[in-house]
């Protein structure tokens, strides 16, 4: 019981901010960083290390 009231007192002391400012905040980021974003933005071949490793083919 003395674990939960404790956790629950840690819970209450968090700073909390409008989910409206947080997801301002995070729309903010993403638009910041997008630039760096290989999702966004793709990947160079010679860079991807997933891409299809052609082996020798002896005939």
């Amino acid at each position: 019981m003395k674990k939960t009231v404790n956790q629950l007192r840690q819970e209450a002391n968090i700073q909390r901010i409008p989910v409206s400012q947080a997801c301002d905040d995070l729309m903010k980021y993403c638009n910041e960083h997008q630039k760096a974003d290989v999702l966004v933005t793709g990947m160079s071949p010679s860079d991807n290390p997933y891409r299809d490793i052609k082996g020798c083919i002896i005939i």
